[in-house]
């Protein structure tokens, strides 16, 4: 029977983008001076993961480039060769080579060959040159295999393997296994069958075999399972570590053949532990079985779902809001008295849709830091490139943001971190002369404040200069004026082709960058602000909804007209005193709220509404908060709290100033979705 192994390569693809990920993440971290233990165990288990699974699923060009990682890998954490910068900066390279050859399978792009060629030579050539690299294992004709790696000194295990009957029609190689296990100590091998039937009933694909294996290493009972990733389930293998003095028992009846076949788990441990050679193994020794620690670490299971499913079943989530949002608006016209029970059920239907929306809209969550772990080696091969020493730190790595948002965030934030170093972070001869550190910090910060998310991308660089912006921009032909507010100075860094450069380089002077990350946020109903200090850095803002899709808002009525304003815009609502409102000029009002003159908007107005309420004694005054800033809302009414379905204008119509998009009320009519700081921007520039 032929299976086709290729219909499962996507799993293969995401989980060696992970592997890739991680080993990025320690390579850009660890101390070459003093590497951590774990963290090179881990590199080289997912090193040897990539292996073992482009193998599996027949990739040769990746396996020979991850094992030449691997074997430098576990000459180091054996202390046989020294970590030094040079190989961290080799393995980063033989890391892009991997995602490179990873895209040319999974997308059918191009691959560099001489590239891959280069990499594995230089890895190579310190292989070489450091201390005798390890001999291929080697195998008796009693089935022990061993390498020159002196492994009394470390823990001896048993290890029993019973796989199912249909591990040949998997197509599972059992000597790759075996030849890893035989590079971590000495290897004693013996392969048991069970009984087979007779010929007119024989299937030569069932597998009728299981092995015992007998392993002295200095390795971790985790590693040495760890190679069994790709081939075994948790129940079909079992580990045992034996006493030292048991060693030689092993390898004296290494021979036994034939004995009955050993069943799963612990049983598996003990009954072969008594019978053929192994006869005579303490079993009050620890034991522990695949299948029981990975059962420790159950809540971290999950599975892969296309992200085409995920926004599937978001749109449907949102035509049930839509839905449930016209059954109360029917609902409204029936007497609540006689139709008591169908009230209930619609109530009850009500917190059912709200909670299936959250539980709907947090599997498209995901953290932040999805994003910002790929700037640790954006800032390490660009602060090398530019002579100057960076530091990188992340702050708020778990925020949570709409999977949608997070893809489109990724070009804004590479501009900004190449902006604070190319222009912002100094050299360190002229940091040490400014009385500032050698190293430049460059942080990014995510944070949840009410329904948005806030990202921060701040450095303690040279800042902005002022004169020199103004230069430019009058160079440009960009209107400027001394008077101008730093504000609106650094404004003009947003102009599309605008930049400060002398000279064009592959990093910037062709003026494309800050406008991009406007263009983009905006798209997104985000917001940047940028701040500077001369001389003490930089700190550039991005607000972002939480969600592309659904939000609260509260419906307020202006004359004939619906409108929805976010809840977390809303600060409180009031009718105002007449003795509170004042006129500070024709068309333009303050109302007083505690001590404080707030602006007075008229949504009428504002929109071009006849039929709005004139008197603001006789509407409704909402204090809304715009990015910090305090302003007061003119409304007519206010309707109530719904949960809105977020629709693009811009897609089905055309971009309206002062709003965030559209949505569908329950009565069929269509109702704008007012966003604060557009608002303010539009009524100021009326």
């Amino acid at each position: 029977m032929d299976i086709d192994v290729s219909r499962f390569n996507q799993l293969f693809f995401d989980e060696c983008t992970e592997h890739l990920a991680e080993m990025e993440r320690i390579f850009l971290g660890i101390n070459p001076s003093d590497p951590d233990r774990e963290e090179l165990n881990a590199l080289f288990r997912a090193a040897h993961s990539i292996k073992g699974g482009a193998g599996i699923f027949g990739f040769p060009d990746m396996v020979s480039v991850t094992h030449t990682i691997e074997t430098l890998l576990d000459r180091v954490r054996h202390d046989e060769i020294a970590l030094t910068s040079e190989m961290l900066n080799l393995f980063l390279q033989a890391g892009d080579v991997i995602t490179m050859q990873l895209a040319g399978h999974r997308d059918g792009t191009m691959v560099d060959e001489q590239a891959i060629q280069s990499v594995c030579g230089e890895l190579g050539a310190i292989s070489a040159n450091s201390l005798p690299a390890l001999q291929p294992p080697r195998v008796d004709p009693v089935g022990r295999t061993g390498d020159s790696r002196e492994a009394a000194a470390g823990s001896t295990y048993r290890i029993v393997f019973t796989p199912p009957p249909n591990l040949y029609t998997r197509m599972v190689r059992m000597e790759p296994i075996f030849a890893d296990l035989a590079t971590m100590g000495d290897f004693t091998l013996t392969a048991r069958f069970a009984p087979h039937p007779e010929f007119p009933v024989y299937d030569p694909t069932r597998c009728l075999a299981h092995w015992e294996m007998i392993l002295t290493t200095s390795c971790s009972a985790a590693e040495v399972v760890e190679i069994f990733m790709f081939v075994a389930d948790e129940e079909e293998i079992s580990i045992e570590q034996l006493p030292p003095v048991a060693m030689t028992a092993g390898r004296s009846s290494a021979l036994a053949v034939d004995s009955p076949p050993v069943s799963h788990g612990k049983e598996a441990a003990t009954t072969g532990a008594t019978s053929g050679g192994l006869r005579g193994y303490d079993h009050a020794t620890t034991h522990s079985t695949y299948g029981r620690r990975r059962e420790e670490h159950v809540e971290t299971t999950s599975i892969r779902v296309g992200v085409a499913k995920v926004d599937q079943l978001i749109n449907q989530m949102g035509e049930l809001v839509i839905t449930q949002s016209m059954l109360a608006q029917s609902a409204k016209q029936l007497d609540p008295v006689q139709f008591e029970n169908f009230h209930r059920s619609l109530s009850l239907l009500e917190r059912t849709t709200r909670d299936l929306q959250e539980s709907v809209m947090s599997i498209r969550m995901v953290p932040i830091s999805f994003i910002f772990n790929r700037f640790q080696r954006l800032v390490h091969d660009l602060a090398d490139s530019l002579g100057k020493r960076v530091e990188l730190k992340l702050e708020g790595e778990t925020t949570e943001l709409d999977k949608g948002l997070i893809e489109q965030l990724a070009d804004p934030l590479t501009h900004l971190v190449r902006n604070s170093l190319d222009h912002g972070i100094e050299s360190p001869e002229l940091r040490v002369t400014a009385g500032k550190p050698a190293v430049g910090v460059i942080t990014l910060r995510a944070s949840q404040q009410g329904g948005r998310i806030v990202v921060e991308v701040t450095d303690d660089g040279a800042g902005l200069n002022r004169e020199r912006i103004l230069d430019k921009a009058a160079q440009n032909g960009v209107p400027t004026s001394d008077s101008m507010s730093d504000e609106e100075v650094w404004q003009l860094i947003f102009t599309s082709g605008f930049s400060t450069a002398d000279q064009v380089t592959n990093l910037s002077g062709r003026g494309v960058g800050m406008d991009v990350v406007q263009r983009n946020v905006t798209a997104m109903g985000g917001r940047v602000i940028l701040t500077s200090t001369q001389g003490r850095g930089s700190r550039v803002f991005i607000s972002l909804p939480l969600t592309l899709a659904i939000l609260d808002g509260l419906l307020v009525r202006v004359g004939s007209e619906t409108f929805i304003v976010p809840l977390n815009s809303i600060i409180e609502s009031l009718q105002p005193r007449t003795a509170a409102l004042n006129e500070v000029a024709p068309g333009q009002s303050t109302v007083h709220v505690r001590g404080n003159y707030l602006p007075l908007i008229r949504l009428g107005e504002l929109f071009a509404i006849p039929e709005a309420v004139q008197r603001p004694e006789d509407a409704i005054v909402m204090l809304i908060d715009a990015d910090g800033e305090q302003l007061a809302l003119l409304v007519d009414e206010l309707l109530g709290q719904h949960q809105v379905v977020i629709k693009s204008l811009e897609t089905n119509y055309r971009k309206v100033a002062g709003t965030a998009g559209a949505t569908i009320l329950g009565d069929g009519q269509v109702a704008l979705i007012l966003d604060a700081v557009e608002l303010v921007r539009l009524w100021r520039s009326q």
